[in-house]
């Protein structure tokens, strides 16, 4: 028995990865803004990064990596995918498989017990292709490598070459699913942290959410702009819900009368909340006039393929008839 205990020096790749994305939401203060929902959608998809593309057969699915790694790294690097370093268990599959490429790792090892060949999925070791005089274990070889004419060769694992990746079944696009909704926190920011992988795609969706009820001081803070006329951009988005153009004690009157229950919904189908961008709030936010034409805002934001590792999904949400 050569080893019962094998140490990985595993490299970043072949650790997993991760997909990390995080943002603000801000009120028209520039105020955080708790408890927004942020929803992270997830599927799966025959196009990986890092390696050729999709061929199958006998039901499964194969991909050759366009890097080289050692094959204990290749090994981690498969099964983090949801996949596995490629098996081979008969003359055709072995020759569909040297078809997709001529050299490389294949998932067979002795690393255990010298002698004693294993297949890492657990498959049975029957049917094999040993190049002439091979194994011979030459310099502690424990890991098989494809050589010419779909010949396999032992090899050590200070080796890196490509390998093949198996999956056990078709790998195809599957549907947008809701993986998770996480929310802002107290200072406005939500945080996505998913183990991931090459064969995930993610996308999030915000919603612009008004808080629970009006209050009596959104319809306080409508009266005092009314009286002192001193308005600025923000304040016709925030206050003119009966859609008119202007800021009058009616408007103040119907933010009351809709927190008492006697109107159900804004005059003209006004949007309950909107979510601007932050170049969209540089321009707004200084502004004394009423913009909400040239900008209308959105209900929903889609972040469409966001970049792991990055920082920028900040949007700016004002609620009709609120103090925000």
């Amino acid at each position: 028995m050569k080893k019962l205990l094998f140490l990985f020096l595993l490299c970043n790749f072949a650790l997993g990865q991760n997909f990390a994305y995080s943002g603000y939401i801000y009120n028209s203060a520039g105020v955080g803004v708790a408890n927004i929902p942020v929803k992270l959608y997830q599927r799966t998809t025959p196009t990986l990064a890092g390696f050729t593309s999709q061929n199958n057969y006998n039901g499964h699915s194969y991909y050759r990596s366009t890097g080289s790694m050692t094959w204990t790294n290749a090994r981690t690097a498969c099964s983090n995918m949801g996949g596995h370093l490629v098996t081979v268990t008969t003359a055709a599959e072995n020759s569909f498989i040297y078809g997709l490429w001529p050299s490389g790792w294949i998932g067979l090892t002795d690393e255990v017990i010298e002698g004693t060949w294993k297949w890492v999925t657990g498959e049975a070791y029957s049917y094999t292709s040993w190049n002439g005089g091979e194994p011979n274990n030459s310099g502690n070889e424990d890991y098989i490598q494809f050589v010419g004419a779909g010949k396999w060769n032992d090899l050590n694992n200070n080796n890196s070459l490509p390998y093949v990746l198996e999956f056990d079944y078709i790998l195809t696009t599957s549907p947008w699913v809701l993986y998770k909704t996480v929310y802002t926190d107290v200072n406005g920011k939500y945080t996505i942290n998913e183990t991931s992988n090459p064969s995930i795609e993610w996308y999030l969706q915000i919603d612009a959410v008004p808080p629970l009820s009006l209050s009596i001081s959104d319809a306080i803070g409508s009266n005092l702009k009314a009286i002192n006329r001193n308005f600025n951009a923000w304040d016709y988005y925030k206050y003119d819900v009966n859609g008119d153009g202007k800021i009058t004690i009616s408007d103040t009157y119907y933010i009351y009368s809709k927190k008492n229950g006697r109107f159900l919904s804004w005059l003209l189908s006004l949007p309950n909340s909107r979510l601007f961008t932050s170049s969209q709030y540089l321009i707004i936010n200084p502004s004394s006039s009423n913009l909400r034409t040239t900008y209308p805002g959105v209900q929903s934001v889609t972040i469409n393929s966001p970049v792991s590792g990055t920082t920028t999904g900040n949007y700016y949400l004002v609620n009709t008839g609120y103090s925000n």
